[in-house]
């Protein structure tokens, strides 16, 4: 009888830490679930919002790259690396003319 309890107690005590064990990796999944959700809505309530105004941006092509131009405040962005290729471009003054007359 002793040895029958001390058996079922065991068992008890497997399904219970495999019961844990799966309830967290659950838990994982959920939080990393929620953190990308989370971060796909803050991406989608800052894209193409200037970073001034707050108001939306539109791209424009300034060969040799591209700009975003604020349709409010008129600021002007530019990309990770694309400063970087204008300056390294030898249409730099192009590109400063094609900028000046967005502005006239």
């Amino acid at each position: 009888m002793v040895l029958e309890e001390r058996k079922k107690g065991l068992e008890e005590e497997y399904f219970q830490k495999k019961e844990k064990e799966l309830i967290e990796k659950m838990r994982v999944k959920l939080d990393a679930e929620r953190r990308q959700r989370e971060s796909q809505q803050v991406k989608e309530f800052h894209w193409m919002r200037c970073p001034k105004c707050g108001e939306p941006m539109e791209e424009r092509d300034l060969a040799p790259i591209k700009v975003d131009i604020c349709t409010r405040c008129g600021g002007i962005y530019f990309d990770k690396g694309e400063l970087d290729l204008l300056l390294q471009t030898k249409q730099r003054g192009r590109f400063v003319d094609r900028l000046s007359r967005l502005f006239k």
